[in-house]
């Protein structure tokens, strides 16, 4: 195998595929990125066996191949090279040869006929949305994935996708808040359920373009998924089992709806941070008295009281929350007013925009 490409191209395309590579993992070749160079183009794939990550950049394909090198160490050398073409040999015995400029390294590689493959998926439906959508409704739900390592509910530790009468539903349940979001989809072959894996979900909201003529395609199986973009692909497992029942634990009704000035209320929220304290997770407290809503948190490092104008004209009441819980709900609120449905001090409140109805989060109250 031979190939000149671009070394600031190469290492965009190394920093997309290395988010699927294992750094110490029990294979050599589960630490290294695949190369193949074929018809004009130099194709990479970093494979965890978990989620799968293939991309592509244009190349001068003087012989065509493919090998296996390290990802870690393939990235650490493409950025100390010149910006500049550079040339990669893979030679018989596994030795590669990069050339660039003055400098010139040779390393060991790894036979290509031994990477592990993922399953080829059978598909069971089709999907596309715009590229900008999806990443809004991960980045509205993924806060809302468990994250605890003790949680025995594989199901919690993703994402619900539910396609439906042509509309995608995105739901993340941890047992303490939700989050959900609901939007039209450009294409749905029929509906279907499936559950991403968080972490899938992190990587590919970072990798995600945030043009509008950018669609992605997704491909879903038995167990697995394919998200298809322009630049890159993802493949990845899916979590097995049934999904929470979110739809029974929404309230339907509300004796208090009070809408909140968005940029004041969620500054207020964030002026409670620096007295955080998360060794004894002391809450925040909320009251809700005529005109205001008052906002007190004392902990171990000091004491905060704080007030913003409201058009609150109910009883009085005052609910307890985890700080890091409410805040998460209240910021990703994007528009100009916070909608606040509420019962009781113990029942859960519902978080969402008065001007689009198409998301909700729901935090559960900490008992003062």
């Amino acid at each position: 195998m031979k190939f000149y490409c671009d070394t600031d191209k190469l290492g965009s395309a190394l920093g997309l595929v290395s988010k699927a590579v294992e750094s110490n993992a029990v294979s050599p070749h589960l630490e290294g990125v695949l190369l193949r160079a074929e018809g004009g183009l130099l194709r990479l794939k970093g494979n965890n066996m978990e989620i799968c990550i293939e991309t592509s950049i244009p190349a001068n394909v003087a012989e065509e191949g493919e090998t296996v090198v390290n990802c870690r160490m393939l990235s650490e050398i493409v950025r100390k090279l010149p910006k500049d073409v550079m040339e990669l040999v893979a030679g018989e015995r596994s030795n590669i040869s990069i050339t660039c400029l003055n400098s010139d390294y040779t390393v060991a590689g790894l036979s290509a006929a031994e990477y592990p493959e993922l399953p080829e998926i059978e598909k069971k439906a089709e999907i596309r949305l715009s590229s900008p959508v999806l990443k809004d409704m991960i980045n509205k739900t993924i806060f809302a994935v468990s994250t605890n390592p003790d949680e025995v509910r594989k199901v919690l530790k993703g994402s619900l996708f539910e396609v439906d009468n042509g509309g995608l539903t995105v739901v993340s349940v941890d047992l303490v808040r939700m989050a959900l979001i609901k939007k039209e989809l450009d294409f749905s072959s029929g509906d279907v359920k499936f559950i991403v894996p968080g972490k899938t979900l992190n990587e590919l909201k970072t990798m995600l373009r945030d043009d509008d003529g950018e669609t992605v395609t997704v491909t879903v199986g038995e167990n697995q998924a394919r998200f298809d973009c322009s630049d890159f692909t993802l493949t990845t497992r899916l979590i097995d089992g049934e999904f929470f029942s979110y739809k029974q634990i929404i309230p339907k009704q509300f004796k208090v709806e009070l809408d909140v000035e968005g940029r004041s209320f969620v500054k207020t929220i964030e002026r409670v941070e620096p007295i955080i304290d998360n060794v004894s997770k002391n809450p925040i407290k909320v009251t809700f008295v005529e005109g205001k809503i008052k906002i007190k948190c004392e902990t171990q490092l000091g004491r905060i009281n704080d007030v913003v104008e409201c058009g609150y004209a109910a009883e009085e009441m005052t609910i307890g929350f985890n700080y890091r819980y409410l805040h998460d709900a209240v910021v990703r609120c994007e528009d100009e007013k916070i909608l606040l449905q509420m019962n009781s001090p113990l029942n859960p409140v519902i978080v969402r925009s008065p001007e689009d109805e198409s998301y909700m989060f729901m935090v559960l109250p900490v008992r003062l």
